[in-house]
């Protein structure tokens, strides 16, 4: 699993609020399905798509890079920027807001490179995209709006992709009920590639503080 939930609780209370700017393309997309019958990723993309390629595509798109990280033998690139949804705006996308991406490359290092103004910039450079994760969250939604939009997620993958597996469903007391964590997830196969849809919460019940997220993760295994 991409999802570490104890990790996720610990660091709940740390979260930095992602830049929500308008950006093109901001809509978020559905891995779509090839000949071959893989699972693409999502943002038109392709798998093993080099790097520095891919840190090229979100400046274009104007994004904000928020960290690049190693984790393992990965590199990860945290994204945000993302347009909010906007109930006025009849084109926007619908909630719940798309709050940070993160891609990850196999292999690569970090180096510097040029930005288009010239400045000197670093660069996730020589790694392969292996995964893209989509982090999903609304303000002022209830437990009860993220499972209503886990179903309509599941429905729309299982339209696409057929019956999905449940791969996770599991509620966690922390000790001296300080809180706990719930995490279900599903996912479809095929072809050494792979999505998971997720939903995680965590509540600090000391602090009165609960945390959401939805996230889909697209993974290949080639």
């Amino acid at each position: 699993m991409a999802v570490r939930p104890l990790l996720l609780f610990l660091l709940l209370l740390a979260l930095p609020s992602a830049a929500q700017k308008p950006a093109p393309g901001a809509a978020v997309p559905a891995g779509a399905a090839v000949n071959d019958q893989s699972i693409r990723p999502p943002f038109g993309l392709e798998w093993a798509e080099d790097s520095k390629r891919v840190e090229l595509k979100i400046a274009a798109a104007k994004l904000t890079i928020k960290e690049r990280r190693k984790i393992d033998a990965r590199w990860a690139l945290v994204v945000t920027g993302f347009q909010k949804p906007d109930a006025k705006d009849k084109n926007a996308p619908k909630p719940p807001a798309l709050n940070q991406v993160v891609f990850y490359f196999g292999g690569g290092r970090v180096a510097k490179d040029k930005a288009p103004d010239g400045k000197a910039i670093d660069i996730i450079s020589g790694g392969a995209l292996v995964e893209v994760e989509l982090q999903y969250q609304q303000d002022g939604w209830t437990e009860a709006d993220y499972n209503k939009c886990l179903g309509e997620k599941r429905q729309l993958l299982e339209r696409t992709y057929g019956v999905g597996q449940q791969i996770v469903r599991e509620t966690t007391e922390l000790p001296e009920g300080k809180g706990s964590t719930t995490i279900v997830g599903y996912k479809w196969n095929r072809n050494n590639t792979a999505v998971e849809l997720v939903y995680f919460t965590a509540e600090a019940k000391q602090e009165k503080h609960v945390f959401h997220t939805l996230s889909l993760h697209y993974k290949s295994d080639r």
